[in-house]
């Protein structure tokens, strides 16, 4: 989402800026002219492909249409060290998938290897491939998310009951849904899982033997019975 424009202030930039003409901080003078921050951030993020056949980001303009660095002349740094890939520069010189690929390795990483075990490998890979990185760089940060991720390497094998264990909701969710599309554990079926954890809470609950046995018959020949039927 592109971020909001403050008001103009031609009495403090009086150039404008040669492709939005609004008054606002100059931040490079390129070929076509001074360009303020936010024509700088959008032509960073332009990507597509120039008419010499580049394909990628397109910073400048030639008669109105994006062009890349090479043609447009635009002097911009967006060589990613880490992947080479020419991309939006997000830390440390390095593009928003690999800061993302390095954030979730850091979260997965075996507390006493430092190394991502191969059946929470997929999870990096499904996150380093996604179409929209900064999306997936929004999640992972989120407090929540991080908890998740971070309690995964505690356990030696990964099993459903594992992440019946952690904190209930869509990142639990996700999780779970990411292992078993990638084989990590079998699919089940969710509806039943829930009921069976929602049976062995009430089961809890009551504590006199001959109501707990009344209660398990209504829930198993009842509720359970019906629940399947609806399969």
């Amino acid at each position: 989402m592109a971020r909001p424009r403050k008001p103009e202030d031609p009495g403090r930039w009086s150039e404008p800026c040669a492709r939005c003409a609004g008054h606002y901080k100059p931040v490079a003078n390129w070929p076509d002219g001074v360009i303020c921050e936010y024509c700088y951030l959008a032509a960073k993020r332009t990507t597509g492909i120039c008419a010499c056949g580049h394909n990628g980001v397109l910073p400048g303009r030639i008669k109105g249409k994006p062009a890349c660095r090479s043609c447009s002349g635009v002097r911009m740094n967006l060589d990613c060290v880490s992947c080479g890939a020419e991309a939006e520069l997000y830390n440390a010189g390095r593009c928003q998938r690999c800061v993302l690929t390095a954030t979730a390795e850091d979260l997965l990483a075996d507390p006493d290897t430092g190394e991502v075990t191969a059946h929470l490998r997929v999870i990096v890979n499904a996150l380093s491939s996604m179409e929209r990185p900064n999306s997936g760089l929004t999640w992972i940060r989120q407090p929540h998310v991080e908890r998740v991720l971070r309690e995964l390497p505690c356990y030696r094998e990964l099993t459903h009951k594992v992440i019946d264990r952690l904190p209930p909701g869509h990142t639990s969710n996700y999780v779970r849904s990411l292992l078993v599309e990638h084989g990590v554990l079998p699919s089940r079926d969710e509806r039943m899982a829930a009921f069976q954890a929602w049976s062995a809470t009430a089961k809890q609950r009551i504590t006199t033997e001959p109501h707990r046995k009344i209660l398990m018959r209504f829930i198993r020949w009842h509720l359970e019975k019906r629940l399947v039927s609806m399969d």
